[in-house]
């Protein structure tokens, strides 16, 4: 009786492929692993198939690197999908699509991964824990993921976290040299000038200026500082070895970050930081006269470039103001 040879399924040679653009991207990838390889490849036709087409699309979420500007996997994903139909029929795509999606996850939770935004931009990202990260204009963060540990580098800007509970992971948002230790929570990191702002919206959050013990953040050594506790509803500025909390009234919070929602809200608000804030969200420079700092500001402005259009328009039309455009960059309020 001559042998039986079984003629692999698109799903099977798709979940392998898969599983062996995993392991051959892993640190610990040995000779012995790239000869099973080509033996696997080698076997069949559909094997070799399988595994270029999807190592095609995994190559187009990683040829700009590891940084992914203003997107979120869940956009990548979509994206992963579309392709993949264009490719192969439905049912084939729906498998390949799945095999994406766990190695997307495996190469987020090894890898670390840059994520930034541009001026004007923000950027919606769902972490491989299911912890969510909002980022706002003109900001970047690092995420570094291990079986320990999570650790979130905001190397500029502003970001929000939604995190997802997990005991055996501490979560932590390293900004300058503070550190910021969360459980199951919500809550936002501003990285400022001269220091850095960090508001609960939700559960708690242990926060640390760690400057004499590097920027490894563990338990172990925020236990030999003097951390601070904040609950929903109160927010910390971290300036060196000083800490300042306050609690914030309701509307104040939900102003703090209405961002999220593209707006910024100011209530009798000197003109000064007006116009730190919104610059933020445009290339312009605006200057402003000693005679116009102080000048109280209330209202509603988009998180854009439009926002700021709109300020500008209010201070001459409305206060009667002096506007002068310098080029295309610079803006003087007299």
């Amino acid at each position: 009786m001559s042998e039986l040879h079984r003629i692999p399924s698109v799903e099977d040679a798709e979940r392998e492929a898969g599983d062996w653009i995993a392991r051959l991207q892993a640190d610990d990838a040995s000779p012995e692993d790239y000869a099973r390889f080509d033996e696997w490849r080698r076997a069949s036709p559909r094997h070799a198939r399988a595994y270029d087409e999807l190592m095609g699309t995994w190559r187009d979420f990683t040829t700009a690197g590891r940084t992914v500007r203003a997107v979120s996997f869940g956009n990548a994903m979509q994206a992963a999908t579309q392709l993949r139909r264009r490719r192969t029929g439905a049912f084939a795509a729906a498998a390949a699509v799945a095999c994406l999606a766990v190695l997307l996850s495996w190469w987020q939770w090894r890898t670390p991964s840059t994520f930034e935004t541009d001026i004007g931009q923000q950027a919606s990202i769902s972490l491989s824990d299911g912890s969510q990260l909002q980022l706002n204009s003109n900001s970047a963060v690092r995420v570094i993921y291990s079986d320990a540990s999570r650790i979130i580098r905001l190397d500029r800007g502003e970001a929000f976290f939604t995190v997802a509970h997990d005991s055996a992971r501490p979560f932590w948002v390293v900004a300058d040299h503070a550190w910021v230790r969360a459980v199951g929570t919500a809550f936002n990191v501003y990285r400022r000038e001269s220091d850095v702002r960090v508001t609960v919206s939700e559960g708690r959050v242990r926060v640390v200026t760690a400057t004499a013990l590097g920027d490894a953040p563990s338990d172990g050594a925020m236990a030999q500082l003097p951390a601070s506790q904040l609950d929903a509803g109160q927010q910390a500025d971290l300036r060196g070895a000083i800490t300042h909390m306050r609690a914030l009234p309701t509307a104040e919070l939900t102003r703090e970050v209405s961002w999220r929602s593209g707006t910024a809200y100011f209530e009798n608000r000197p003109l000064y930081e007006v116009v730190a804030e919104l610059e933020r969200y445009t290339p312009l420079q605006i200057e402003l006269s000693d005679a116009t700092r102080e000048l109280p500001i209330g209202g509603t402005f988009q998180t854009n470039s439009q926002g700021v259009e709109t300020l500008l328009t209010m201070l001459q039309d409305g206060f009667g103001l002096q506007v002068r455009r310098d080029g295309d960059q610079t803006v003087h309020v007299n």
